[in-house]
């Protein structure tokens, strides 16, 4: 069994140190603080990892366009708008010197 230290732990996990302490505090890493320092098992960390791999393509929500952009769909989509008038946007026009539609 392997142990390592927090710099260790986030260089394994390709973190900064600071970002993997609050995920350990959250307890969304495992590890322990039998002392003044933080201490993780590496096939602990590497279950963590394992863990991670169906989340990852869960939370994707791009597709692959023919011509190689993503396209992005959005699952929080939130509505604005309201009525536009067409006699204040061409007052707005007018007053901005911008030509009529």
């Amino acid at each position: 069994m392997k142990t390592l230290d927090l710099k260790e732990a986030a260089a394994f996990l390709k973190m900064t140190p600071e970002g993997l302490r609050r995920k350990v505090i959250s307890g969304e890493v495992p590890g322990a603080k039998p002392g003044k320092c933080w201490c993780f098992r590496e096939d602990d960390l590497a279950d963590y990892l394992r863990s991670l791999y169906a989340n990852v393509a869960k939370k994707s929500q791009g597709v692959i366009a023919n011509d190689r952009r993503k396209i992005w769909h959005c699952t929080k989509e939130k509505i604005f708008g309201g009525l536009i008038l067409t006699t204040v946007e061409k007052e707005y026009n007018e007053v901005l010197g911008l030509a009529a539609n």
